[in-house]
Order: structure tokens, then sequence, then C-alpha cells
């Protein structure tokens, strides 16, 4: 299952640097490279925890497979 408990922390955390960032000046370059970054990693890290095993039957075959907006309605 992906961990969305994770994304949210890093998107949050770079909301956070951000808006300290608009508050002490920083360039627009640096706070929208620190925003992408932790949309980047945030986007990684989806990828990596959405993807689940399933065995088929009795055989050894795994077959792996992204979770779907579908399957966020059950």
């Amino acid at each position: 299952m992906a961990d969305y408990q994770k994304m949210y922390a890093i998107l949050c955390g770079a909301v956070d640097d951000a808006l300290m960032g608009l508050e002490q000046g920083s360039s627009a370059a640096c706070i929208s490279l620190r925003l992408r970054l932790a949309l980047e990693r945030a986007e990684e890290i989806y990828l990596e925890t959405s993807m689940c095993a399933e065995r088929r039957g009795d055989t050894n075959l795994i077959e792996l497979r992204r979770e779907t907006p579908e399957a966020w309605e059950q």
C-alpha cells in the first residue's frame, strides 16, 4: 500500500520551508527547486510503495501490479 503518511510529511515540510523562505526573502528559483524536489521525492515514494505482489494459484509466479484509482474505491 502506498505510504501516504510519508508523502504527506515530505510535502508539508517542503511547503513549510517554502513559506519560511518567502518570509525571509529567498529567491523564487530556490523555493521552486525545493518544492519540485519534494514533489519528485513524494512521487518516487508513491511508485515504490504502491506496488503489491499477488500469488497466482499454486504456482510460484508473482504478479506485480500498481494501485489504480479503481482500487482506491474499494
